[in-house]
């Protein structure tokens, strides 16, 4: 029987608004090779506008210092602009060489007593392809890198 696995993040997105993070996260993940240069090579739609539920994007992306180039197809699930919250599966690339599903679900919250910045909780579902499989822990590491840098990036712009 297959075993899904759960993995946590919290990062803590000082002096950036709940919908401010939202909002560029569900809106503007094309422009992330402009914002990260050095480890996205593109964000290509492949189906729908990129921004709403059922749009397909096409990422490329170097992880960590390897600098070997990784592809990952990603479908956009679903959005609830009410609690913040953002669903996406990958479905094809490099990744699932590893894993039969993965899914990650972001949501953005206000921090009580500082409006200005949020709270980002990101859940990652997948279930491997075998158990010799490792868990994925530099994706979380590099949804990590990515939340924190678009936090600092929407400060820049602010």
């Amino acid at each position: 029987m297959a075993q899904i696995h759960r993995q946590q993040l919290e990062v803590q997105a000082k002096n950036c608004s709940a919908d401010k993070f939202y909002g560029y996260f569900k809106d503007h993940m094309t422009e992330l090779p402009q914002v990260f240069p050095q480890t996205q090579m593109s964000v290509q739609i492949l189906a729908g506008d990129g921004k709403s539920v059922g749009s397909v994007r096409l990422w490329k992306f170097v992880m960590g210092n390897s600098g070997v180039q990784l592809t990952m197809k990603e479908k956009f699930l679903a959005a609830d602009d009410e609690t913040r919250t953002l669903t996406y599966s990958i479905i094809d690339g490099d990744v699932m060489q590893l894993y039969k599903t993965f899914e990650f679900k972001m949501t953005a919250t206000p921090i009580m007593g500082d409006e200005q910045s949020c709270l980002v909780k990101g859940t990652l579902e997948y279930e491997k392809q075998n158990e010799d499989v490792p868990h994925p822990n530099d994706l979380m590491q590099f949804s990590t890198y990515l939340i924190k840098g678009i936090a600092s990036h929407l400060l820049e712009k602010a």
